[in-house]
């Protein structure tokens, strides 16, 4: 992601998150997230789950403004059949998760960016 960013006003940081495991008895660990910056807004990408529901990995992307928090999208680590991240818009579970990409991650942090 940083490399996608080089040369624009956007910049990153390192969050942590706490995640439960439930295949391993509930233990809770911290992993690292990443939250992107543009002016007063940000976008959030933050672990929710490792191994659930036929992936091993999800991450919640999410719009933090002013007066406004929302899901835009999840990212998923090896579902369906493919080795990379895919991903579909926040709130459409039933969608096919499609290739994560530069393409697609610039379309998901539109919100972030001035129009």
């Amino acid at each position: 992601m940083e490399t996608w960013l080089t040369g624009t006003e956007v910049h990153t940081d390192t969050t942590i998150t706490s995640l439960v495991e439930f295949l391993i008895g509930g233990s809770t660990f911290s992993v690292p997230g990443i939250a992107l910056h543009y002016q007063q807004r940000s976008i959030r990408f933050t672990p929710i789950f490792l191994y659930g529901q036929g992936v091993t990995g999800c991450v919640e992307v999410r719009l933090c403004a002013e007066d406004d928090s929302r899901p835009l999208y999840r990212l998923f680590m090896r579902s369906a059949g493919l080795d990379d991240w895919s991903g579909c818009p926040a709130g459409t579970p039933d969608s096919k998760p499609a290739r994560f990409d530069e393409e697609t991650f610039f379309a998901i942090i539109s919100p972030l960016l001035p129009e």
